[in-house]
């Protein structure tokens, strides 16, 4: 049975229409944050008896990274809150006897106490209704010193595979954008300052939060990469509550194509990103 914790509303939304979604754009979106996925998974320094917990696992492509990556006897766990998602994640790492997954959220799931010596998430640690009282949870699982690294978003104004599509959106409805703030979403630790005081006030040292430009780039053609955009994120959602109709919709698909082609160059379409590289020590 799924441990949604204290983290009910994520769960309902991971667990239905927008994780079967997630699983099905999977490739496309593994494709996409590859760059990104290769930054998180740098200099982690592993050694052959480490136990390495991967928080927001999706669909087990940076847990399946990590483990090509590291010496065969590392113990690797992905836990996410999505069954959808994970049963994607057994499938992809199946040939892996070192990898295992929980389905729980990571808020309220009883880890083990300091067994851990590494935590990793790629963009899902920042979906937990109570953040301090989630890192103070996960932080209680990893050893003396051990190390939490994940990566997280900048502010949407430096991130292009948000906002144009929002803009593409918002050409065609009146329908307001209202910035998500710091409520659990993709953008809420998107202000360092106030990520650096959850992680000290849940008990972290040694908190460094690198800023780094980089790229989500994909060799789809345009129109796959309007498809997808026209399903995940922002833009999907302004859609939504707009109640926008087929003509309307056919409408914003146009104007994402025409910026999917316009961003096209030798077969490749790349949005400007910027994250942050996460590091903290229990």
């Amino acid at each position: 049975m799924a441990d949604f914790g204290e983290n009910p509303d994520q769960g309902k939304f991971w667990n239905e229409a927008s994780g079967l979604s997630w699983v099905e754009n999977d490739r496309l979106m593994s494709e996409r944050l590859e760059t990104i996925s290769q930054l998180l998974l740098e200099n982690l320094d592993l050694h052959p008896s480490s136990k390495i917990l991967d928080i927001g696992c999706g669909g087990g492509t940076t847990t399946l990274a990590l483990a090509k990556g590291a010496p065969p006897s590392v113990q690797i766990t992905g836990l996410d809150i999505s069954k959808p998602l994970l049963d994607l994640a057994v499938q992809k790492c199946a040939e892996h006897e070192n990898i295992n997954f929980v389905l729980a959220d990571a808020q309220a799931h009883r880890f083990a106490v300091q067994k851990l010596d590494t935590v990793i998430s790629r963009f899902g640690v920042m979906f937990f209704e109570n953040p301090v009282k989630a890192f103070q949870n996960i932080k209680s699982a990893l050893r003396v010193a051990g190390r939490l690294r994940f990566v997280c978003w900048a502010p949407l104004e430096e991130n292009e595979f948000f906002y144009a599509p929002l803009q593409a959106v918002l050409q065609h409805t009146d329908q307001p954008f209202i910035a998500p703030g710091r409520a659990p979403g993709p953008l809420a630790f998107s202000d360092a300052a106030y990520l650096r005081g959850l992680l000290e006030e849940a008990g972290f040292q040694q908190v460094e939060i690198a800023k780094i430009p980089t790229e989500v780039t994909t060799k789809d053609s345009p129109e796959e990469d309007a498809k997808l955009l026209m399903q995940i994120g922002f833009a999907t959602r302004i859609m939504t509550a707009a109640e926008m109709g087929e003509a309307a919709r056919a409408e914003v698909f146009r104007s994402m194509l025409a910026q999917s082609a316009a961003r096209q160059k030798d077969g490749k379409i790349s949005y400007g990103a910027t994250v942050y590289i996460v590091t903290a020590h229990a």
